[in-house]
């Protein structure tokens, strides 16, 4: 070993990963003819024991393969995903240069025979306590050698590490939901914090320019601490302006983009939050508005290795929502107190009672507590400043084995009404953000109705969410 101090360096694409300063440098070189690969189509690039940290990766021919990694022997690889995508090279596009943080690709478009292969490097850390594993899955014709070169950097045994171990999540749409909802990005549990994200369009959706999509909404925590973060359209998230362009600096880029017309666009935007990492302690939820285009995400995470296998705060939440909407009196207080149609009608006939009118009654799977007001399908022809002032309607069911105390616990933006089992229990009055209110309530023993009435006070864009959960008393 080296005889640098026993102390830690942050890692310059990711920060909040510290590693060691005194070290071995090592690197795995792996060359394989396409005769030599193994039936099964999996090839080991680096394959070693620990502890350390991959520090740096050069891979050739990526196209059409897919990653797989896997640190101090994992039952499932923390990263599983399509090659070219977790390059940031997305919606099956030939590779173009990417210079960010995390990773470079670099295309060669001067040598001849070799049109546009690229050279990918990748710098984001990986660091592992007991052994490293990873592998390139070739695609059937075999047509492409393995080549890589992986740089690492071996620690003493007993070397205390950090305790986060990279992750990743792939999604792709073809195409995504319609306006006014929203498509996944990452859902992650555990403890730890995303460090980015790439997305990919490709306009099919004509009406309006390809990023107005009214941006993310990320929801973080809702077990036990409940908070969001919320954008406003697809291009601001990522720290453009009217649009995306082909610029690419260390933390926010776009390293293609084609603008044929106003409505007819394609590209891909890169946010990776070194100086500004979004933590959470037990779970987050990502999502971005939608359209229906075609949409390719990567999410880039570390979580603190052993968090998703701890279970989360135990909380009782309905299973699902019936959500109404819009309803007129939200923008006044005296209106959005007075009753309005779905508190006279029981939930369960919402459907018949509202049949006439298509989009006002949606249905929406449980989320750890959180409803999301803002793409829970509202008419999508509708636009953004429609949800100005307006007000909507959830109802659901939690089934106590008994009749005992709880508290609702209730956090919303803005104003918020709740009613157990037909009584009102709470009406919550704020304007200053995201707020959590704790009620003590009675269940009766089976099932519980619970209805909530919110709106959206401010910009089109604003968060509308609201987290309900029951709690022990």
């Amino acid at each position: 070993m080296n005889d640098f101090p026993t102390t830690t360096v942050q890692d310059p694409a990711v920060p909040m990963i510290a590693l060691p300063a005194r070290f071995r440098s090592r690197r795995q070189v792996t060359n394989v003819r396409p005769e030599a690969v193994p039936a099964d189509g999996w090839v080991d690039i680096l394959n070693v024991d620990g502890p350390g940290a991959v520090r740096h990766a050069w891979l050739l021919y990526g196209t059409g393969r897919r990653l797989q990694i896997t640190v101090d022997g994992a039952a499932v690889p923390q990263v599983d995903v399509p090659f070219d995508p977790f390059f940031g090279v997305m919606n099956d596009l030939p590779p173009y240069p990417v210079d960010c943080a995390a990773y470079t690709v670099l295309p060669n478009f001067h040598t001849p025979g070799v049109p546009g292969v690229p050279g990918y490097n990748l710098f984001l850390p990986i660091p592992f306590s007991r052994s490293c594993r990873i592998r390139l899955h070739l695609p059937a014709t075999g047509e492409r050698p393995v080549s890589t070169m992986v740089d690492w950097q071996e620690y003493e045994a007993g070397t205390e590490l950090t305790p986060y171990r990279l992750g990743a999540q792939h999604h792709r749409y073809l195409p995504a939901p319609p306006r006014n909802r929203a498509y996944r990005i990452a859902d992650v549990t555990g403890s730890g914090f995303i460090a980015g994200v790439v997305l990919g369009a490709r306009q099919r959706n004509r009406t309006d320019m390809v990023y107005h999509t009214a941006g993310m909404s990320i929801l973080i925590d809702g077990e036990d601490d409940p908070h969001l973060i919320r954008g406003i359209n697809m291009e601001d998230d990522f720290g453009f302006s009217w649009g995306f362009h082909e610029l690419q600096t260390r933390w926010i880029g776009s390293p293609y983009h084609r603008r044929r017309a106003r409505n007819d666009q394609e590209g891909v935007v890169y946010r990776f939050f070194g100086p500004d990492p979004i933590a959470f302690g037990s779970s987050i939820s990502l999502r971005c508005g939608s359209r229906d285009d075609d949409i390719e995400t990567m999410a880039y995470y570390y979580r603190i290795a052993g968090s998703e296998e701890e279970p989360a705060a135990t909380v009782l939440t309905p299973e699902r929502w019936l959500v109404t909407g819009f309803h007129d009196g939200g923008g006044d207080w005296q209106r959005f107190t007075t009753e309005e149609e779905p508190e006279s009608v029981a939930p369960e006939h919402w459907h018949d009672h509202f049949a006439d009118r298509p989009a006002f009654i949606r249905e929406l799977p449980a989320n750890r507590g959180w409803v999301d007001f803002r793409f829970s399908g509202i008419d999508p022809a509708l636009p953004g400043s429609s949800f100005v002032n307006r007000s909507m309607y959830a109802a659901g069911s939690v089934h106590s084995p008994r009749e005992r105390r709880a508290v609702l616990r209730l956090s919303c933006d803005d104003w918020l009404i709740a009613w157990l089992n037909g009584t009102q229990v709470a009406a919550l009055r704020h304007e200053d953000g995201f707020r959590t209110a704790r009620i003590p309530v009675t269940l009766k023993e089976g099932s519980n109705t619970l209805l909530i009435k919110t709106n959206n006070l401010h910009h089109s864009h604003a968060a509308w969410v609201a987290n309900v959960v029951i709690e022990e008393q």
